[in-house]
């Protein structure tokens, strides 16, 4: 099984992908829609700041407060034509509403990879 890479999985994750895929910049959906430049353009410029939010809530052990953020920034990213971290982002909100730690810390460990893709992904942003 050598070139694969095992990602932690969540109660129904089972996928697994090659490292190549898991190290691509993720592009927006609305990548080639001229209206939606400035909100995508909006959601990835604030996007570092967000993860740390999350982060300094998983840190303080305030899963509630993780679930909330991250729920919130899902559908945003899902607006701003960014499916994978709205996946990402609903493996944290899962494993922090069911009170597992371990596990809300593993799916943000994911999920910053995933922000950080999308951050590689978009022009200008890091």
């Amino acid at each position: 099984m050598a070139g694969r890479l095992q990602l932690p999985s969540g109660p129904t994750d089972t996928r697994s992908m090659s490292e190549s895929e898991s190290d691509r910049p993720i592009h927006s959906a609305l990548d080639d829609d001229p209206g939606a430049s400035e909100s995508v353009d909006a959601f990835v410029f604030g996007l570092a700041e967000r993860v740390d939010a999350l982060q300094d809530a998983e840190a303080r052990g305030d899963l509630r407060e993780l679930r909330s953020l991250v729920l919130e920034l899902g559908e945003e990213s899902l607006a701003a034509g960014y499916a994978p971290l709205q996946r990402s982002a609903e493996e944290v909100a899962r494993a922090a509403g069911q009170g597992h730690a371990e596990l809300a810390y593993k799916a943000l460990v994911e999920f910053t990879d995933v922000a950080r893709r999308v951050r590689q992904g978009h022009r200008g942003s890091l």
